[in-house]
């Protein structure tokens, strides 16, 4: 199983195996339900994750702001980590190449519309994607597998256009598998 710690590297895109200490924020939740139906929430949720993953994609470590569009899809851990981790790349003068591709985004558990919170499973496609340090050697461990499995959690936001925010990754074992 990859570590909590891992898991959020891998889902920026940029594993590299660096470790924090962040406290979450807390989540924002909304005062009442914004999703009719079971449906309506597992599809915005999954259009939440693709959302990130572009905004992922389209990161440039040498420019800050292009961070800003990941940020706004997260909050707590996955934001802590995410600002931790780009502003370290920036300041080593990292640079990312290539794209991630979700190839399976799957609710796993929503308990109904007065419930804010979704866990999603996800396999991301990381195969295609360097990063390179100052001197241009890759810092992508040997051993990071084409396809990464996690556990994405996510709470109701009226911040956001889909209604969920990402907070936090964890690694991933059993269906679907990411093979």
């Amino acid at each position: 199983m990859i570590s909590r710690v891992a898991a959020v590297a891998v889902a920026l895109v940029l594993v590299v195996g660096m470790t924090t200490g962040c406290q979450p924020e807390p989540a924002p939740s909304p005062s009442g339900p914004i999703f009719a139906n079971e449906d309506e929430a597992f599809a915005a949720a999954e259009q939440t994750y693709r959302a990130y993953v572009d905004a992922l994609n389209q990161v440039d470590l040498s420019d800050p702001e292009t961070f800003e569009a990941v940020y706004a899809w997260t909050t707590g851990d996955a934001n802590a980590e995410a600002r931790k981790l780009f502003s370290q790349m920036h300041a080593d003068s990292w640079v990312v190449r290539g794209e991630s591709l979700p190839t399976i985004v799957n609710p796993r558990v929503w308990g109904g519309p007065t419930q804010s919170q979704m866990e999603v499973s996800v396999c991301l496609d990381v195969s295609r994607v360097e990063l390179l340090n100052e001197a241009g050697e890759s810092v992508v461990s040997p051993d990071r597998p084409d396809v990464q499995s996690m556990l994405v959690n996510m709470f109701t936001s009226l911040d956001t256009a889909t209604g969920w925010i990402i907070e936090d990754f964890e690694g991933r074992d059993g269906e679907p598998t990411c093979d």
